[in-house]
């Protein structure tokens, strides 16, 4: 048996070893360490887990990425445990990784518990943990399911749709509890200091609401007191940097079940941020030379069946509607209308390239459980553009997207994680058009284009569209989800589809190459970002309140007020007078906290001698000029858009 090792080394075995020996092969402090394995870089393992065939392994240490994942699965099994010892009759569903450090347990319990049972539930976790109890770990059939599954109808569903019949599912045993999970595990709950209940919601099983709503656990686990107080406090900062906490703070933007889920309602101040965003970005668009257009929000079923969205992207549409003899769809994405523009009259070379740009309004239909605030919606406004190009012109046009991309995130000081060049896996013969040779050339010329530009970036298989290769830029959340902001993807198939052509040199017809923009994503998810991001305190240039002018004495200093709110709007500069009946600090620090760029505080003094005494969000120096003088700084200030306030 021959176990190829992440540095490439082989080490040879002349019969099975458990991931442990193997590690404890290489160095005794290493087998120590091992919780875990990775094999053949999909499939992880509990540090037990016996290998019998050749294959490619790494090992999970502390110092590993996958290490919180072990421990916080760890305590995921602890937890149902803990459940199962408190409600004999509960049916333990499934276990998530949420993200980095966090876990999720679905269950299904009668009377349902209440947000009080948490710390009972992390109390009796408390003492398993101390029991020491040996976490068992096999693989499992699904013809030898039932002979575990006892009473519990949700892992009899499990086997149904073959969770565990992928190579990946494992099945552990802790008592007499068993469970279908997918990650590994330490090898006893003793290994563990802490598996901690922190939040009781509800979800659907298998994620579907046409299934049953179960009950949902989140928490977190922990070999050492102080790293996992370390962790608490971090998360505890990433629920305040929250988009959704921000958006209500600021009064950005508002969900209501009533109008239905996924549906975001831009409240004034987003509208506003929303707006300003937009005029930034047409002008960025004029500049690179883009033309706008405007499509329908609907398309009939037969216009993506042509372009091969209907076969691969159905499940993510609204269903049909069918009026007359018709069959039409809410737009999901844009790239079929783009098409019809450019087929309207004939091409020649020399009208090449042509870039289509809009700011299109599209559904899908995400899952419920997968809606997050703005980050993951159902309908979204998508700063979308296709742009049609000669062979010869497909690498120059890249990086001048690219250069566009990297001009509007710098902007906003967008921090981005990575870089994704997404590649077809090509043993997947359903989700991607069959054609090596079109293939083959897409994914050479976007390596090739990458590599002149010189960035550094992560290669994914199995992550492009089913049309050509991409590259996304990768960034993490308040709530370390990984989601794509900015996207630039090839595509050699849908011309082939439509059958578009231009007129080339010598009067023959040749094939467009396209190129799919998305320029910062959605509105939806990108202000998601910045509201991170940022923390709420926005550019000023795109926040929705510019000055807060706060009279010191309203009866005596409200004239001036007046008069210099009249002078800003037209300056276009937003303004409002504090009226509240309140103390002057009270209403300074509400400025602060409505994180208002500048606040104007205006006495006696400032009336008399036709000034302002200004400060800015987040300092205590107060600074008195001239009325013009503020002009000429706070436009300024808009005109460069490059500094954060």
């Amino acid at each position: 048996m021959k176990i190829t090792l992440l540095d490439g080394s082989i080490r040879e075995f002349s019969e099975p070893k458990s991931v442990k020996e193997i590690a404890t092969s290489i160095a005794t402090s290493l087998g120590k360490k091992a919780v875990g394995g990775i094999v053949d870089e999909y499939k992880i393992v509990p540090s037990d887990a016996v290998i019998y065939f050749d294959c490619q392994l790494e090992i999970i240490t502390e110092r590993h990425e996958q290490y919180l994942n072990v421990i916080n699965h760890t305590a995921a099994l602890v937890t149902a445990l803990a459940i199962k010892e408190l409600h004999p009759k509960v049916n333990i569903a499934e276990i998530f990784i949420e993200d980095d450090d966090e876990f999720a347990l679905t269950f299904n319990l009668e009377p349902r518990l209440k947000i009080d049972s948490l710390a009972e539930i992390t109390k009796q976790a408390e003492k398993i943990i101390k029991e020491n109890i040996t976490i068992e770990v096999e693989t499992i059939e699904p013809k030898d399911f039932k002979k575990v599954a006892h009473d519990n109808p949700l892992l009899e569903e499990l086997m149904k749709v073959n969770l565990c019949a992928n190579g990946n599912a494992l099945l552990f045993k802790i008592k007499d509890l068993y469970i279908i999970s997918k990650f590994a595990a330490l090898t006893s709950t003793g290994e563990l200091k802490i598996a901690e209940s922190q939040q009781l919601s509800g979800s659907y099983f298998l994620g579907s609401e046409k299934n049953k709503m179960l009950q949902r656990i989140n928490g977190m686990g922990g070999v050492k007191a102080e790293d996992f107080k370390t962790r608490v406090a971090k998360k505890e900062e990433r629920k305040a940097n929250d988009h959704r906490k921000i958006g209500k703070d600021l009064e950005i933007f508002h969900l209501d079940q009533l109008i239905g889920q996924g549906l975001p309602i831009w409240l004034p101040n987003g509208t506003i941020l929303k707006q300003e965003i937009k005029k930034y970005l047409m002008e960025k668009e004029w500049e690179y030379d883009f033309v706008q257009i405007e499509t329908p929000v609907i398309g009939s079923s037969e216009l993506y069946k042509t372009s091969g969205h209907w076969d691969h992207y159905r499940d993510d549409m609204f269903a049909p509607m069918t009026m007359g003899n018709e069959e039409l769809v809410l737009k999901p994405m844009s790239c079929p209308h783009h098409v019809s523009v450019y087929r309207q009259q004939p091409r020649s070379y020399r009208d090449l390239p042509i870039r289509y740009a809009e700011h299109a309004l599209q559904h899908r239909y995400e899952s419920s459980g997968s809606l997050t605030g703005l980050e993951r919606v159902r309908a979204m406004e998508l700063t979308d553009s296709h742009i049609f190009v000669r062979p010869d012109q497909l690498k120059s046009e890249f990086k001048r997207c690219f250069n566009l991309i990297t001009e509007v995130l710098r902007t906003f000081d967008i921090q981005i994680d990575y870089l994704s060049l997404s590649l077809r896996d090509p043993k997947d013969k359903e989700k991607y058009f069959p054609d090596d040779n079109m293939w083959n050339k897409a994914e050479a010329e976007l390596e090739d284009t990458l590599k002149e530009l010189n960035l550094v970036y992560k290669t994914m298989i199995g992550e492009a569209a089913f049309y050509g290769p991409k590259l996304d830029i990768q960034i993490r959340t308040a709530l370390n989800h990984e989601i794509t902001v900015s996207t630039l993807q090839l595509d050699f198939l849908l011309p082939e589809k439509f059958d578009l052509n231009y007129i080339n040199p010598i009067n023959e017809e040749e094939r467009p190459i396209m190129i799919h923009r998305g320029l910062i994503g959605t509105y939806e998810r990108f202000i998601s970002v910045l509201l991170e991001q940022t923390k709420g305190v926005l550019p000023l240039w795109c926040s929705p309140k510019q000055i807060k002018i706060i009279p010191v004495n309203i009866e005596n200093d409200l004239q001036y007020c007046e008069e210099l709110k009249d002078l800003f709007k037209k300056e276009y500069l937003r303004t409002e007078i504090d009226l509240r009946d309140e103390r002057l600090n009270y209403k300074i620090r509400d400025a602060q906290i409505n994180k208002i760029p500048f606040q104007l505080v205006i006495g006696k003094n400032e009336a008399q001698n036709k000034t302002v005494t200004y400060r800015r969000y987040g300092s205590e120096e107060q600074i008195t000029v001239s009325v013009a003088d503020f002009l000429k700084l706070v436009k300024q200030e808009i005109v460069t858009k490059g500094i954060i306030v």
